[in-house]
């Protein structure tokens, strides 16, 4: 996992680099099969993240029916940002107003950009926290990666993933 502001290094067998912006949902307790409408009490803290794959290896490994491995689980292939805390005295409904807005940058120009105003992802996250405690126990400390439906960003070097909430920078991801 990259900590935000490290730079992802390709590996050298990836040609087709992409990724999906994501919100990372920290888990603060235990759990097994939660309905969505009680799923929000099991996240303490969001963050921007993303999922980055080799798209070309992906490709190959579906067409022959082998494990994805190569083209998902390298060094670095998941990025997390600033955690923003729901705790606190507001009202957790009030707390999940941010709007984040994604940038990919290219040779300092904007190529791709994406706006999430993670209030209307409240619903998203309850049934992706809700889904993965049916498959699994989730425990204190799991993370739980969530991307919208979206076409994958083609990456390449030198590129710049940016996630700001407001004025603040809460994601910086250089891709070498």
């Amino acid at each position: 996992m990259l900590v935000n502001r490290k730079p992802l290094f390709v590996p050298e067998r990836i040609h087709a680099l992409a990724c999906l912006p994501c919100g990372v949902l920290r888990v603060s307790r235990l759990g097994k099969c939660i309905a969505p409408r009680f799923a929000s009490r099991y996240y303490d803290a969001v963050a921007p993240g993303a999922d980055f794959f080799g798209a070309d290896v992906l490709a190959e490994a579906k067409r022959e029916g082998k494990p994805w491995t190569e083209a998902i689980a390298f060094e670095g292939s998941l990025a997390i940002g600033d955690w923003r805390e729901l705790g606190g005295t507001a009202p957790r409904a009030e707390q999940r107003k941010v709007e984040s807005s994604w940038r990919l940058e290219r040779e300092g120009e904007s190529v791709e950009q994406m706006i999430w105003d993670t209030d209307s992802l409240q619903e998203v996250f309850d049934n992706a926290l809700s889904r993965a405690s049916e498959l699994m126990t989730i425990r204190q400390g799991d993370l739980i990666y969530v991307a919208r439906e979206q076409e994958p960003w083609r990456l390449q070097a030198e590129d710049i993933l940016r996630c700001s909430q407001g004025e603040k920078e809460t994601l910086y991801c250089k891709i070498k």
